[in-house]
């Protein structure tokens, strides 16, 4: 069985996605109500994110139910625009966020976002909410 993970995100994961890059850049700035963030792209780009939690029942689904020789895509579908992320993440943290765009990395998509239906289909669906798992992952990287 093979397993095709998209965007997982929570405590600890390092700092070279883009969840806990912005949340370290956010946490530097911990006494300023206003700050500035510079993204890659227009923020309008879209990805779909999977809090740790669920991916590891999306794992343990795939293990317990997958088919032999089948690909499986670990992740959701709710898709969400670079900017309205970074909106979210100055929600959780109390931050009025300002974003400075910057031109995409050679090689940037414009969106990704997976398509799960083979796994839904063995019963598996995300339970925790984009700003649920966001406010979780700001607790871990600024506690």
């Amino acid at each position: 069985v093979i397993f095709r993970p998209h965007n997982v995100y929570g405590p600890d994961m390092g700092n070279e996605h883009v969840i806990p890059e912005l949340f370290g850049k956010i946490s530097k700035l911990k006494n300023k109500k206003e700050i500035t963030l510079q993204i890659q792209g227009t923020g309008q780009e879209t990805r779909s994110f999977i809090y740790i939690d669920d991916f590891v029942d999306a794992f343990m689904t795939i293990f317990t139910k997958g088919k032999n020789q089948e690909i499986y895509n670990i992740g959701t579908s709710e898709e969400i625009k670079m900017l309205d992320l970074v909106k979210l993440m100055g929600k959780v943290t109390s931050k009025n966020i300002k974003v400075k765009t910057t031109p995409l990395q050679k090689g940037s998509v414009l969106r990704r976002c997976p398509d799960i239906t083979k796994i839904k289909k063995l019963g598996f669906s995300p339970k925790v909410s984009l700003i649920d798992g966001l406010s979780k992952t700001n607790l871990w990287y600024n506690s």
